[in-house]
């Protein structure tokens, strides 16, 4: 498994997209806590690299707008469509429902995308934004986040090939996220990099889950067999009582645990170095793809796939007992 790195590409000195200017100039909507985070990275880079350019920050409440674009930068906008005319690509960081409308007509108004997960609510719409792409002849970018963290690509490079992959990633309660179910928000971004890691067809799946403070599933576990032999178990919680992110793998060459939130090996004989930020890994991919024209790694084809697999996790969460109604305890074990 390659390390994930600084991009090699050589930046044209050219004219880039559609603007007439060296580089990109990106919008961020939506300024809540994932817009301020994309607006940071894309100052940072702006900064360093001279990469991009932080335009505009649109939200429909302007003093939150206003709020990130006094700490980053770039204007404070509320109207979206007026913004497009004066920049070249837009990172979309608004709830799950929005994504489908908003990332259509970004699309169909000439500018480059980077959405931030799930692509879309339903594998339909997430199909229909994928044809839209096409039509249009513009970058789809997929928020998938975890697949530019170097963490489990180093414990990957230690073990050889994965014969079992275990991964907890879970969280306390908030306030976000709530519009979509735990399996969608947390669950997706493993489902992603271990399908796409394995590339294999998944010949077994089982679930289970429970809501447990919410009306949409609070908590999932999932077991995953490929067609190798591989099986992989994922466990997803949005109401922990801490924060936590281990990806623990073994495989033809031993064995070695990844905690995700540091980027780093467990283990005093395992330590390496945090990897780059996936975030700016990310954000690095997207303004390659938007100078190359070339899709990046995480393109509306895996989007989709990302929903399809939740969509079966979800059906076998259904066919399992005790998945329906509030419980009190806790599927996952402290």
């Amino acid at each position: 498994m390659t390390a994930i790195r600084p991009s090699a590409k050589t930046r044209s000195s050219e004219p880039s997209g559609t603007s007439g200017e060296s580089v990109p100039r990106i919008a961020i909507v939506g300024a809540g806590p994932m817009g301020r985070l994309h607006a940071r990275t894309v100052a940072r880079l702006a900064k360093t690299e001279k990469s991009c350019v932080l335009a505009t920050v649109i939200d429909r409440h302007r003093g939150r707008a206003e709020a990130v674009t006094e700490e980053f930068g770039g204007r404070a906008e509320t109207n979206l469509e007026d913004a497009l005319t004066a920049v070249d690509a837009v990172i979309v960081c608004v709830p799950t429902g929005e994504h489908s409308s908003l990332t259509k007509m970004i699309l169909e108004g000439g500018c480059d995308v980077l959405v931030e997960k799930p692509l879309a609510a339903t594998v339909a719409e997430g199909r229909l934004l994928a044809e839209s792409a096409r039509t249009c002849g513009r970058i789809l970018q997929v928020g998938h986040i975890e697949w530019y963290n170097q963490g489990w690509r180093d414990a990957v490079d230690r073990v050889g090939v994965p014969k079992t992959i275990d991964v907890e990633r879970l969280n306390p309660a908030s306030d976000r996220g709530l519009d979509i179910d735990v399996v969608q928000d947390f669950m997706l971004h493993d489902l992603d990099w271990v399908t796409r890691l394995l590339g294999e067809e998944v010949i077994e799946l089982k679930a289970q889950g429970r809501c447990v403070v919410h009306d949409k599933l609070d908590e999932a576990e999932a077991e995953l067999t490929f067609r190798s032999g591989c099986r992989v178990t994922l466990r997803a919680s949005r109401v922990y009582k801490e924060r936590r992110r281990i990806a623990r793998i073994s495989g033809d060459k031993g064995s070695a645990t990844a905690d995700l939130l540091a980027r780093r090996l467990e283990g005093a004989s395992l330590q390496t170095r945090p990897g780059p930020d996936p975030l700016e890994a990310q954000c690095r991919d997207f303004l390659d793809s938007v100078e190359s024209r070339v899709n990046p790694s995480a393109d509306a084809t895996v989007g989709v796939a990302a929903l399809e697999i939740v969509e079966r996790v979800r059906g076998a969460i259904e066919q399992s007992s005790g998945s329906s109604g509030h419980e009190d305890g806790s599927t996952l074990r402290g």
